[in-house]
């Protein structure tokens, strides 16, 4: 591999011995490329300027940090470099390139003058993975990579695509992270603007479960760094299983640092659906959802936990980790309290006397013969039972180890 040289364009510096541990990829893809191509398939002008920027634009940039790049297929593009970092700054001034909303850096500024008032700007999604021992690459001889490395970034970037449709997105997984990390520590880069990471837990790709991480270096993602350490206790909760009572007191927890570091005009103060969806509002429907949960009425609470989920959803712009994560968990909320309210009903099935006075035994018997208004009462019963967060708390570690959550990727 020959790694171009920093200063003098036409030489470069030729890696015969390059070990698996020192090569570092990343995949990216241009948001809207399709379209933009089919939109514009009758000029032709327009679409060479924009094959241009992919096909020597790209690499001037690339080489300017001693990273080699490579088309892969129409708007995909492969980097291939020796460390974390000069991965990480040549994707961010890829996309600074491609980007109408950042000004680029004075260095590259020339590289799009003449073409900067024509094209829209772009969004990419990128993967990055690498400097792990014992990864399997394969190099032929007409320059194609394949094996783990290159599977990983290109799962890492669908996922970035998906996650982030309209704006750029960087995910590394958490061994490039670490590098970052150390890098960081021996000698400071200087990137373009304030990069921070934020983790995103254990994502299932399709045969392969990855840590990943995501780079915040977006003024619009800021918010989320509020909260960061809040998901962190999160995960933490859920890998040991506690969903008797913390991993609930984490999650409304982290819908109330959710609600409170939004950007203000990301809540709009409307009523949806009959629930107040202010920032107020949130807070307020937080607390009382977990005043249920500490109160044992554990079907309110769970149903708050539904509604919650769903109005966050409809926030412009909401961090869909956080809501696959809120997803999950109600999914497995509602879990448990099938099982929860199975074990109430036996409890006033086999105990009634424990419940009701003669009277109202008869009539629980009665009604239990008319399954119209048998609901109601049964329900009311449910109230009754004494031990309810024994059972709570039976049924939740009785499911526990089946409970898990799974943030997928379809690729």
């Amino acid at each position: 591999m020959v790694v171009p040289d920093r200063k003098y364009r036409f030489a470069g510096d030729l890696k015969r011995l390059m070990s698996i541990p020192n090569i570092y990829l990343g995949l990216l893809d241009i948001h809207g490329y399709t379209r933009y191509c089919h939109r514009h398939r009758g000029n032709l002008s327009m679409l060479d300027l924009l094959d241009t920027m992919i096909q020597e634009g790209v690499p001037r940039i690339a080489a300017k940090v001693g990273v080699v790049s490579r088309r892969v297929r129409g708007d995909e593009i492969l980097l291939v470099g020796p460390s974390a970092p000069d991965l990480l700054e040549a994707t961010l001034f890829i996309m600074d390139y491609f980007s109408e909303r950042h000004k680029l850096s004075e260095e590259l500024q020339h590289s799009r003058k003449s073409i900067d008032v024509i094209l829209p700007g772009f969004q990419l999604a990128a993967g990055i993975a690498g400097g792990q021992k014992y990864t399997p690459l394969v190099i032929t001889k007409d320059g194609d990579l394949s094996g783990d490395i290159v599977n990983t970034a290109a799962r890492l970037q669908a996922r970035a695509g998906k996650i982030s449709p309209d704006r750029n997105k960087i995910l590394i997984t958490s061994h490039v992270y670490q590098r970052l990390r150390a890098a960081a520590e021996k000698q400071p880069r200087s990137y373009k603007g304030k990069i921070d990471y934020f983790n995103t837990g254990t994502v299932e790709f399709k045969g392969l479960s990855l840590d990943v991480y995501d780079t915040v270096f977006l003024p619009a993602e800021a918010y989320r760094i509020a909260y960061r350490e809040t998901m962190e206790e999160l995960y933490e909760s859920i890998d040991h299983g506690l969903w008797k009572s913390k991993v609930f007191e984490d999650t409304m927890k982290l819908i109330a640092r959710i609600v409170t570091s939004l950007p203000e005009i990301a809540i709009q103060g409307q009523r949806l659906a009959s629930r107040d969806t202010s920032r107020n509002g949130f807070l307020t429907r937080s607390k009382t959802a977990l005043d249920h949960f500490l109160g044992e009425r554990f079907e309110r609470a769970v149903a708050a936990l539904g509604e919650l989920t769903e109005d966050l959803g409809s926030i412009q712009g909401i961090d869909e980790l956080a809501l696959d994560y809120l997803v999950e968990i109600h999914r497995n909320y509602l879990t448990i309290l099938r099982s929860f309210v199975d074990n109430l009903d036996r409890e006033v099935d086999e105990h009634p006397d424990a419940i009701y006075n003669p009277t109202e035994k008869q009539a629980f018997l009665t009604l239990q013969k008319h399954h119209s208004m048998f609901d109601g009462v049964r329900e009311a019963a449910r109230l009754r039972v004494h031990n309810r967060k024994a059972i709570w708390y039976r049924v939740a570690e009785y499911a526990a180890p089946s409970l898990a959550i799974s943030i997928q990727a379809k690729k």
